[in-house]
């Protein structure tokens, strides 16, 4: 951060962690930041050094998703009872 600052917007996801892992809601809930929380503040600050507009968001967080999608796609090809993808853990 020595270099170019530190963006208001990292902050910003810092302080909705930390409310998020103290509030009782969420605690209650067992409700935490996922992945997707965190990689989504990078890619708001990598685009925006990068210089696309807000609007490519939503199409920049799916591109390296496609291929998840498409596998899941793929594997409801090969079995004909499959109506709805749901993921198993």
């Amino acid at each position: 951060f020595s270099i170019v600052g530190r963006d208001p917007l990292i902050e910003v996801a810092i302080s909705l962690e930390k409310a998020a892992l103290s509030d009782e809601y969420f605690i209650k809930r067992k409700l935490y930041p996922n992945v997707d929380f965190y990689f989504g503040t990078i890619e708001v600050l990598f685009n925006r050094a990068m210089g696309f507009p807000p609007e490519f968001f939503t199409v920049l967080f799916a591109i390296p998703r496609m291929a998840g999608y498409l596998a899941h796609w793929h594997e409801s090809l090969d079995d004909p009872d499959t109506k709805i993808i749901r993921p198993q853990q």
